[in-house]
């Protein structure tokens, strides 16, 4: 049993709570890049080991302002097509605005539970900071699932509730914090893995209770 997975649950997305979290990510779109440089280092860390060969299909859920695409397209040296998916308008328009000329990164404002994309069309997709702020975590890892390529792989790097007071900073975040909904332990992110099909391949320590959980579509 998920511990708290019923509160993640009983969150899941209404009309109000979709326009909140937008208006929200819209109200930082204009400083974000100068307010969030620590998400920016943890998606260096993240991106500059992922394995960006050949000609790699690579998705960010929840991009924000696109740094983390323009990077990944920039060490595959033209190589590939980037895509990012947000559900700030305005973020879309600020990564698009800095993408100007990419021919191969594109943007789509989109719900993470709901993804414009065709059945197996990704080899990578990553999530930094991000997920705790999905409602129905359960839906977007199917639509994960959906979208990857067999034997792609899910990277999500988020804090992780591993001990006592990650799990006390959980309940709070949940009381103050606008468009928080749930940080999963460890072993929460492996049986929300094992429910939409994928096969958990571990994880990888960024920093104290912070991770990148790794899972992988299965080949069929």
């Amino acid at each position: 049993m998920l511990s708290g997975f019923r509160r993640a649950l009983s969150l899941e997305k209404t009309d109000d709570y979709t326009k909140q979290n937008e208006e929200l990510w819209d109200s930082r779109a204009e400083t974000y890049d100068k307010r969030f440089g620590f998400t920016r280092w943890t998606q260096k860390k993240l991106v500059s080991n992922l394995e960006l060969g050949g000609n790699p299909y690579f998705l960010d859920l929840g991009c924000g302002t696109g740094w983390a695409v323009r990077y990944a397209a920039n060490l595959a040296n033209g190589r590939g097509e980037f895509y990012g998916i947000d559900i700030s308008s305005k973020m879309i328009m600020k990564a698009e605005a800095s993408s100007f000329g990419h021919k191969n990164i594109h943007f789509y404002k989109a719900d993470a539970e709901n993804l414009p994309f065709d059945n197996d069309f990704f080899d990578l997709i990553i999530s930094t900071n991000a997920f705790h702020h999905f409602a129905n975590h359960e839906k977007v890892l199917r639509e994960v699932h959906r979208i990857l390529k067999p034997k792609g792989r899910i990277y999500i790097l988020d804090v992780v509730a591993d001990n006592f007071m990650m799990k006390i900073l959980d309940r709070l975040s949940g009381k103050i914090e606008q468009g928080h909904v749930k940080i999963y332990s460890t072993r929460e992110y492996q049986t929300l893995f094992e429910n939409a099909g994928l096969h958990f391949v571990g994880y990888k320590s960024i920093m104290i209770s912070m991770k990148t959980l790794i899972g992988e579509k299965v080949s069929q």
